[in-house]
């Protein structure tokens, strides 16, 4: 890939296109937005793509618009959910980076600048840290995808750090290898956006600030029910990446097997048990899954895992199931 030409030529022109998604949060907008417009790295656009609000989100989008021409508005009449609103925004940014901002969030006012500072090479993405209480442990180095794999997932818990803020992406790298957001799932898009990207590049640099404000919503994976198919496709997206990286440390196979299980296992409880599927669903949906685990999820997993795996691959579902069930009472 072609890399930009220096840091300073980056410092002195670079557009970075800031993509905020807003559905009913003129509660929360104002202070984001002011956050964007206060950076000290003037040289951005503001796409604020609001996704069908019935509140007075847009009226709030529209001020800021006259108010300052780095605000640009999009507005769709019907919503269609966060995945395809961010897509919206990737296909209007005209920045060389983009940064995600969710509507309920902050942002320190050096927050686009630390990036600039410690940019790199389009090769490398960087990644700050956030603020949800207190930030969270990573280690703060530039990590080669080919010699450093191992250590960047595993001390930095990494699958579970794929949400679209606090990182620097490449537009082109977006463009070029058409990466979007799944706009037909509802869990776990933001995490296949991330892992796509990582197979376009060669290095993550972690940097040692924390700016982004984050606001905890109700939405984890163990509040929200989830259908058999989002995280089945998630579940898809973490073994072709494994497959695509190819790892062949023990402990990176662990831990990449160890996340995956935890979607797999939410699939059954969330996405069959939790769904009440009728038996024909439920026996077909788990028939799929079975197809798709292969000796790894054996090897790298606990008993009680490996007890699930067995009764998967002899298609004993009604065990599985009065497993799982008996567990859950």
């Amino acid at each position: 890939m072609e890399e930009r030409k220096n840091n300073t030529a980056m410092e002195r022109n670079t557009l970075i296109s800031v993509i905020i998604p807003v559905y009913n949060a003129a509660n929360t907008l104002h202070k984001c937005v002011d956050s964007v417009l206060a950076q000290t790295y003037p040289e951005f656009e503001l796409l604020l793509i609001n996704d069908g609000s019935p509140d007075n989100s847009l009226e709030i989008m529209n001020f800021y618009a006259e108010k300052d021409t780095r605000v640009k508005v999009i507005d769709k009449a019907k919503n269609s959910g966060v995945s395809d609103t961010r897509n919206i925004g990737i296909s209007h940014a005209k920045g060389q980076a983009i940064c995600f901002i969710d509507s309920d969030d902050w942002v320190e006012k050096n927050y686009l600048q630390v990036f600039i500072d410690n940019y790199q090479s389009s090769d490398t993405l960087l990644i700050q840290n956030l603020i949800r209480g207190k930030p969270r442990e990573l280690y703060y180095k530039t990590y080669q995808l080919k010699n450093d794999f191992s250590e960047l997932f595993i001390k930095n818990n990494l699958l579970y750090y794929g949400a679209p803020y606090v990182k620097f992406y490449d537009r082109e790298i977006i463009i070029k290898n058409s990466i979007t957001f799944n706009k037909d799932i509802s869990y776990g898009e933001d995490l296949m956006f991330f892992l796509e990207y990582i197979k376009q590049i060669k290095a993550i640099k972690i940097i040692d600030a924390a700016l982004y404000h984050y606001e905890y919503t109700e939405n984890s994976l163990s509040r929200v029910q989830h259908s058999f198919n989002t995280l089945f496709t998630l579940h898809s997206a973490i073994k072709n990446f494994i497959a695509f990286k190819k790892p062949n440390e023990k402990a990176i196979k662990k831990y990449l097997y160890q996340v995956d299980w935890d979607i797999v296992e939410a699939s059954i409880d969330q996405g069959i048990i939790g769904k009440k599927l009728n038996k024909e669903e439920t026996y077909k949906s788990l028939h799929t899954l079975t197809l798709t685990l292969d000796n790894n999820h054996y090897l790298y997993s606990s008993y009680y895992r490996k007890v699930l795996f067995l009764l998967l691959k002899a298609r004993q579902f009604h065990l599985l199931l009065k497993l799982k069930r008996s567990l859950t009472k």
